[in-house]
Parts: structure tokens; C-alpha cells; sequence
């Protein structure tokens, strides 16, 4: 009501001068004309505003009143989301900086903003400074406490968070100096979503809860909103008050949708998928996840328009440039023309030399840059080691040459074959050796079957070729491809490669392409089984003869699954899953007839018997003649109980049975830490085991404790952590290290929106931390390596190869 108060007053005001205008001056009467549009764009009437304030520029304004004037349309162009006309403006006003520096702060600022909407950090960042710079030679306070505020958000941005947190400090002492309550309600807010973002929500929690309460005091609801997002990613990550985090998100939920935030509204979704993840809800926090995966395209589209109606700007302001650039040009040239006709015909030989050189210099920039596109083009298509296709073009290609087969009732046949024992090749001969020996087999590759077929580069030292013939012809090809394989000589080493080979040609039943490649795989599996260094022909059939494979989720299913992974879960007619929800519900996606192995696990049951429940699922199936993939949580062979023990019943009863590899938690803590188990080494078990039975520790060397949580538990029942079972962990690891010694709690990220819990405090405080059944504790060394005596370190030097 205040507001509108204070308009009716100005608005009253200016009519009243209006009625005097001859007695104005031009400035006074400009004056008046932006005072009034500035007053309807706050009533609400923002069209007619910038209608008015279009045509207020296109009159003699003072430098100083322009400046304002761009300022003030370009706020008001941005609010209704007129993107071309807001950019537009800022060039022009930016290039007339110079004629009022008194003024240059509030455009600068504007420009910063701007720019930071359109993904211009760095550019924000240089122009909020320019203006900072400018208000730190004078004396207003509320204008530094607003730069300050600029500087920070394009810190933010720019995901520098530990600068945005130091401006954002900074910008809290200023606005409180200035009285700008808002503003010290958003620096306090600022602050909170920095240390958010740097994972220290406990201190996060408090200065959002200061933002939220002060913002509500001004009556800034934009503010409020905000402060809200941050208060409730701090409850849910720190696992407290989760009723108040979805409360605050419901009523910001329906704020952002009636404001038709798409940005916002992503964010919301995402702290509601982690809401819903805390609360053991996999269900909800799918659906979370793809409605904001739906809110972030449309918050992106919009940001694409921001950045085109940018770029154009951008590409406009640079023609008019160089169209005045060509004008002064054109003037001296008619100068000089005045000054010395008799110079004109050199001038003229000179003006169609610089177009023909032009027109060549376009020519040769045409051509080179068709030969780059060729160029990229091909190496978005090719294995840059071998030159044969790459792993989606083999797919690509293939899927249109197996329906056109298909199609016509030609025999099409799948070839997979890999190098035997290349292992063996790097470590023996280095891996310098094993690209030369994957170079010399793509180039036979290619030669032997040039046009007759596709061949590629599957990964690692494993190729595809397909073929339209069948097998016999295929098997003569191969045939021609091993006589031609020769010796290979890498730094004056010589060396011979072999090929195990699986061939699978197509009879009518195969309904994919990833089907029949997927047979000609497992032929190729019996040919390392059988001895290597052969050819092993199968056929498509409906159906394939029964077997196990045991694949890993990876600890993050959407990032760390392979795509070997993704085709066995395919392929398989039994698929069983030991993995967590959320990768539960991705598998289910296209395989909704998984099986959840978790629903064998209760409170207060003994995991021993839970294996064997399991054990005897998958064997049923498997017995059953059927191809079974069994899906388990990171690396299946790791930690792992159910898979080897099913593995090595299948094998002993003759049936085909493997593992594939996965991501491992213990391959995340590496890249997560920052560690290299090779500096000082590693010793890796579980804890209770290291409870139980007398192990050495060598604390010169990496110690890593798994499932800390369990540590004692020999019921294989319990499920949380125990202070008993923690506190006679530390006092057996008080035999090798100081209580003071700093170890960390870790915890991979399940989901591409979490960060890993890394968690750093002193071996004696380990009872009272917070556990997941999933802790893992990281036991840095203690002091310096020591070297082997002299006589024993000539004994390894004498005992060397």
C-alpha cells in the first residue's frame, strides 16, 4: 500500500509540472517524462513503459539522463523477458560510458547481470569490478554495498564458491554501514548457499535461517523463496528436521510454478529427490528426478534464448562496426580521391586487388574449412588408434546393413574376435607395444575386409566386423586375416599376436543386430575357454544354451555401467538385481521384469542365510537352462559373497559362468581423495574381519577399513552402527596410532546430483561420528617410509632379473 502511495503522490507531482511544461526546459522535461515511465513500469504497465522509454532515447538527452534511462529500460526489457531489446540497449548505453562516469556503476551493474544470465562469467565478472572500481573512488555507501553484491554473484556463477563467499562477506559489512536491509539479507543468503555448495551445511543452516527471517521482515518475497531452497538442502543433507525441509519446498514449489521458474523449479525437484532417497522412498525420488530433469529443459531453452538474442546483439554491434569502420574508410578514400585525382586509377587497381585477394582469401577459408569438417567428422566416426570404425559407428552402420539383409533374405553374419594374452603384451613389452600391436591388427583388419563389410574397434583389444555372407565366408575371411598377421617390432623388440575368434551368422530368429553380436560374444567367450587361438562358430537361434554372467552397477548405474553391462541386462532371459534403488528403477526401465534380490534381506536376519537365499534363486534359474545376469552393486567380485559362490557352483556343474568387472567404491575413494595407493601402498579389509583375527598393520602405508559401521557384529544381523563395536576398533588401532591422528569417513556418491562424503577428524572421536552401513574409514600414513638395510637391499639387487 506504501508503494502505491508514493506513485499516486509522484504521479500527482508530474502532472502538475506537466501542466507547466512551456515553462520547462528540454532537461527538465525529459526528466519528467522518465520519472513518469519509470512509475508505470512499477504499476505494472511495463509494455507501455518501454514503448515510452524507446522514444525518450531517440530525443537529446543529457549523458547523464541517458545513461539512467538505459538502465532503467533495460531492467524493465529484462523483466518481461525481452531478451533482443534488453541487449540492445546495453550495447548502445555501454558505448556511451565515457560521457557520464558518474552514472557508469548502475549500467555496469546491469551488464553484469546480464551477462551472467547468458553464461558471460567471466565477462560479468570484469565489468561488476569496473564498477566497483568506479563507486570505491567516491563515497556512497548503498552503491559499494550493491557492486559488492554484483562482484559475488558473478563469483557464484562462475562456481568460484570460496571467492563468492569472501565477496559476499564483504558485501554484508557494506550494506549494513549503508542500511540496505534487503541487501544484507541477501549477503547473508549468499553466504549460505557457498557453504552449501562446499558441503558445510551445518554452517549453512544458520546463515539461511538469518536470510529467511530478515528477508520476511523487509517483505522480500523473491528473497524468501530463495532462502528457503538453501535452508532445505542443508536439513535434508544433514539428515535433520526433514518434515520442516519438505514443507519449505512444497510452498516453494508452488511459488516457482506460478512464477514459471524452470530453473528453480529444477532445483526444487532435486532436493525433493533427495528428500524422498533419506526417507527410503526410490520411487518418489525417480519421479523427482524426471520432473526435474523435464524442468531443467526448459529452464535451458530459456537460457538459449537469452543466449541467441546475446549473440545476436553481439554479431550486430560487430557489423555496425565494421560498417562504420568501412564508412571512414570510404571517406578518406574520397579525400585522397579530391586531394589527388591523378592517384585514382592506382587506387582503384589497389581497392579490386584487396577484393581479389578477399575472394581468395574466402575461397582458401571455404576450403579449409570443408577439409576440418571432413576431417571431424571422420574422427567422430573412427577409432583414432586403428582407423576402423568406432563402437557407435559399427551400431549405426551395422543396424542398417543387418534390415537391409534381412530384408532382401541375404545370409549377414557377426564377427567378434580379440587379441589373446594382450595383457601379457604391456606388461611384457609395455603399452607403447600394445598400441602398435592394435595398430598393425586394425590396418589387416581393414585390408582383408576393405568393402566387403564393417569393421571397428569395439574397446580395448576387442573387434566387431559384419559381414553380408555367411559363416563359411566369414571363417575363410578370418582365415586370410590370421596368414596375414606377422611379427611385430616395437623399440627393437619382437613380438607375435594371436586371435580367439566368435562367429555367429544369422538363420531367420535373431530379431537384433545386439542379438546376434551378443551370440557371436559368447562364441567368442568358449574359444578363450577352450584354449585360445581359434575360431568358434554358434547360430542366432531364438534361444542360446544356459549360462551365468555376473555383472557390476558401478557405484552410480547412469555413469559407471559399461556398455557390456548394459547389453548383458538386455540380452538375458533371468535378470536378478542386488543394487540400490535408484539403479533399480533405471533397469527396471527397460527390464521390468528384474527380479529385486533385495527383498530377501529383513531386519534382525542373519546375512548369512540371506546369501543362500539368493544363492539358490539365481542357481534355480540358472539350472533351468535360462541365460541369467545377475546385477550387483558396484564391483561384483569386491566385498562380494553371493557372486563368487554362485560362479563357482555353475562352473563346477559345467555350466558357462563369468564376471564381468565394475566401479568399485574403492575406485571412487581414489578419484574422490585424491590418493595414489602406489606411493605408499594399501592394505584393504573389512573391519570386523580385522577385529576378529590378529592382522599387522604397516601405518607407513595407506590402511582402508570397510562396512566400520559393522565393526564386532558376528551375528550378521545388525545393520547400524554400534558405539561398542567403534570404540574396540579405536582401541586396537590406538596400537599403531596417535588418538590425535586425522582419518576421514567416506562415503561414495550414489547419485550424479551428490557429492562424497569425506569427513575429516581424529582417530579418537570415531564412536560419536554419524555411519551409513556403506562408511568406509580412510587411515592416512603415519611418518616416513623407511629404507631396507644396505645388505638387504644388494640381496634384491643381486636376485633381480
Amino acid at each position: 500500500m506504501a508503494v502505491t502511495e508514493h506513485w499516486e503522490v509522484s504521479e500527482a507531482k508530474i502532472r502538475e509540472l506537466s501542466a507547466q511544461s512551456d515553462a520547462l526546459g528540454p532537461g527538465q522535461r525529459h526528466r519528467i517524462e522518465y520519472v513518469h515511465l519509470r512509475n508505470l513500469a512499477r504499476a505494472g504497465s511495463q509494455e507501455a513503459a518501454l514503448e515510452g522509454i524507446g522514444a525518450l532515447l531517440r530525443e537529446d538527452l543529457a549523458p547523464a539522463l541517458r545513461l539512467r534511462v538505459y538502465t532503467t529500460g533495460i531492467s524493465i526489457a529484462a523483466n518481461v523477458e525481452d531478451w533482443p531489446l534488453a541487449f540492445g540497449w546495453l550495447s548502445e548505453g555501454l558505448s556511451s560510458l565515457s560521457e557520464a562516469p558518474a552514472e557508469s556503476p548502475r549500467l555496469l551493474g546491469a551488464a553484469s547481470y546480464l551477462h551472467t544470465l547468458v553464461g558471460e562469467t567471466g565477462k560479468a565478472r570484469e565489468l561488476a569490478l569496473q564498477a566497483l572500481a568506479v563507486i570505491e573512488a567516491g563515497d556512497d555507501a548503498r552503491a559499494l554495498c550493491h557492486a559488492f553484491a554484483d562482484v559475488a554473484l558473478a563469483e557464484d556463477h562462475a562456481g568460484n564458491f570460496g571467492e563468492a563467499l569472501a565477496w559476499r562477506n564483504r558485501q554484508i559489512g557494506a550494506c549494513t554501514r549503508a542500511g540496505d536491509l534487503i541487501f544484507i539479507a541477501n549477503g547473508k543468503y549468499g553466504v549460505g548457499k557457498m557453504l552449501a555448495a562446499q558441503g558445510r551445511h551445518a554452517e549453512a543452516l544458520g546463515w539461511a535461517r538469518q536470510a529467511l527471517s530478515e528477508f520476511e521482515a523487509a517483505g522480500f518475497m523473491a528473497g524468501v523463496w530463495s532462502a528457503r531452497l538453501v535452508l532445505a538442502d542443508s536439513l535434508i543433507a544433514l539428515d535433520q528436521g526433514l518434515d520442516e525441509a519438505e514443507a519449505l519446498l512444497a510452498d516453494t514449489l508452488g511459488y516457482y510454478r506460478a512464477q514459471e521458474s524452470h530453473r528453480a523449479i529444477a532445483e526444487t525437484r532435486h532436493l525433493f529427490a533427495r528428500l524422498a532417497e533419506r526417507r527410503g522412498d526410490p520411487d518418489a525420488a525417480l519421479a523427482h528426478l524426471k520432473l526435474a530433469v523435464s524442468a531443467t529443459g526448459d529452464a535451458e531453452r530459456e537460457a538459449h534464448e537469452r543466449r541467441l538474442a546475446y549473440l545476436q546483439v553481439e554479431f550486430d554491434t560487430r557489423l555496425k562496426e565494421q560498417q562504420i569502420a568501412l564508412l571512414e574508410a570510404e571517406r578518406e578514400l574520397a579525400a585522397l580521391h579530391a586531394e589527388a585525382a591523378g592517384r585514382r586509377q592506382l587506387l582503384l587497381w589497389a581497392g579490386m586487388s584487396a577484393l581479389l585477394l578477399t575472394a581468395i582469401l574466402l575461397a582458401l577459408l571455404l576450403r579449409h574449412t570443408r577439409r576440418e569438417r571432413r576431417r571431424y567428422r571422420w574422427q567422430s566416426e573412427h577409432d583414432s588408434l586403428t582407423g576402423l570404425y568406432n563402437y557407435q559407428q559399427v551400431r549405426r552402420r551395422g543396424e542398417a546393413a543387418f534390415a537391409a539383409a534381412r530384408d532382401r533374405g541375404r545370409p549377414f553374419t557377426a564377427i567378434v574376435a580379440d587379441i589373446d594374452r594382450f595383457k601379457q603384451v604391456n606388461d611384457r613389452y609395455g603399452h607403447a607395444a600394445g598400441d602398435e600391436a592394435l595398430r598393425a591388427l586394425g590396418a589387416w583388419i581393414g585390408a582383408v575386409v576393405g568393402e566387403r563389410g564393417i569393421a571397428g574397434r569395439s574397446g580395448g583389444d576387442e573387434f566387431t566386423i559384419l559381414l553380408e555372407a555367411d559363416a563359411a565366408e566369414a571363417e575363410a575371411l578370418l582365415q586370410r586375416l590370421r596368414d596375414r598377421i606377422g611379427p611385430i617390432t616395437v623399440f627393437g623388440r619382437t613380438f607375435r599376436i594371436d586371435l580367439s575368434t566368435g562367429v555367429c551368422q544369422h538363420d531367420g530368429r535373431a530379431a537384433t543386430l545386439e542379438h546376434l553380436i551378443h551370440e557371436a560374444d559368447l562364441a567368442l567367450y568358449r574359444a578363450k575357454h577352450e584354449g585360445r587361438g581359434r575360431i568358434v562358430r554358434t547360430g542366432a537361434a531364438g534361444g542360446s544354451r544356459g549360462g551365468l554372467v555376473v555383472v557390476g552397477s558401478g557405484i552410480q548405474f547412469g555413469r559407471h555401467a559399461s556398455e557390456r553391462c548394459m547389453s548383458e541386462i538386455r540380452e538375458a532371459e533371468v535378470v536378478f538385481c542386488l543394487v540400490d534403488p535408484v539403479a533399480l528403477g533405471m533397469i527396471r526401465a527397460f527390464r521390468p521384469d528384474a527380479v529385486n534380490l533385495g527383498e530377501h534381506y529383513a531386519e534382525g536376519k542373519d546375512r548369512r542365510a540371506t546369501y543362500r537365499e539368493i544363492d539358490a534363486a539365481i542357481m534355480a534359474e540358472v539350472r533351468a537352462g535360462k541365460r541369467v545376469c545377475a546385477v550387483f552393486y558396484g564391483h561384483p567380485g569386491v566385498f562380494a559373497d553371493v557372486p563368487h559362490a554362485v560362479l563357482r557352483k555353475a562352473r563346477a556343474e559345467g555350466i558357462p559362468a563369468r564376471m564381468e568387472p565394475g566401479i568399485s567404491a574403492e575406485a571412487c575413494l581414489y578419484a574422490d581423495l585424491g590418493i595414489d595407493p602406489g606411493q605408499r601402498g594399501v592394505q584393504s579389509m573389512e573391519a570386523t574381519h580385522f577385529l576378529v583375527y590378529e592382522r599387522q598393520l604397516d601405518a607407513a602405508g595407506l590402511v582402508l577399513l570397510w562396512q566400520v559401521a559393522l565393526s564386532g557384529d558376528l551375528s550378521c544381523t545388525r545393520v547400524h552402527a554400534e558405539r561398542a563395536g567403534l570404540q574396540a576398533l579405536v582401541d586396537r588401532l590406538l596400537r599403531w596410532y596417535p588418538p590425535d591422528h586425522e582419518v576421514i569417513l567416506y562415503e561414495a556418491a550414489r547419485l550424479p546430483i551428490e557429492e562424497p562424503r569425506s569427513d575429516r577428524l581424529p582417530l579418537g572421536e570415531l564412536p560419536t561420528a554419524r555411519y551409513e552401513e556403506y562408511t568406509t574409514l580412510v587411515i592416512p600414513p603415519l611418518g616416513e617410509l623407511c629404507r631396507a638395510p644396505a645388505s638387504a637391499a644388494g640381496h634384491v639387487i643381486l636376485s633381480g632379473p
